[in-house]
């Protein structure tokens, strides 16, 4: 009998997330790739349209409500929608949304064993959101720099 030839890459699910926050898109993303997805970042509606555009096979998009730069979620699901109807589309907008959204990604592959939960990656998406907030808050400001006056005479 001839061994088994190992799964292709072809036949893993293939995940466009597009989330501004690089923190939310980092977490998120690699909670996903520890269940073994591939999954390609945007940042924006137009990165993710010229993703598409530029032909990968895209199985599921998950994409926030509310984008930054050209366009919303809705835009670009309703862009998938008309261009790319065999896409799954999955919208987000609150933090718990996107843990649970991610959690039910990774909850249909059965071998699959994530580091975490939707409750449990909240409350890391949350913690990291609430560090990065208290850092900011803790930088020096500095006064904005004015131009030296003219003396007039």
């Amino acid at each position: 009998m001839p061994a088994r030839k190992p799964a292709s890459r072809s036949k893993k699910t293939t995940i466009l997330l597009v989330e501004a926050d690089v923190i939310v898109r980092f977490a998120i993303a690699d909670h996903l790739r520890s269940c073994d997805f591939v999954v390609i970042e945007a940042v924006s509606a137009d990165d993710a349209k010229a993703i598409l555009v530029a032909g990968p096979k895209i199985n599921i998009l998950v994409s926030d409500a509310q984008l930054a730069g050209g366009g919303s979620g809705f835009d670009l699901a309703q862009w998938v929608r008309r261009h790319r109807a065999e896409i799954e589309v999955i919208l987000t907008a609150s933090i718990d949304s996107k843990a649970h959204a991610a959690a039910e990604l990774t909850a249909r592959l059965p071998e699959c064993r994530p580091p975490s939960d939707a409750q449990g990656l909240a409350a890391k998406l949350s913690g990291m959101l609430a560090e990065r907030k208290r850092r900011l808050r803790q930088q020096p400001r500095s006064a904005p720099s004015r131009a030296p006056r003219r003396k007039r005479g």
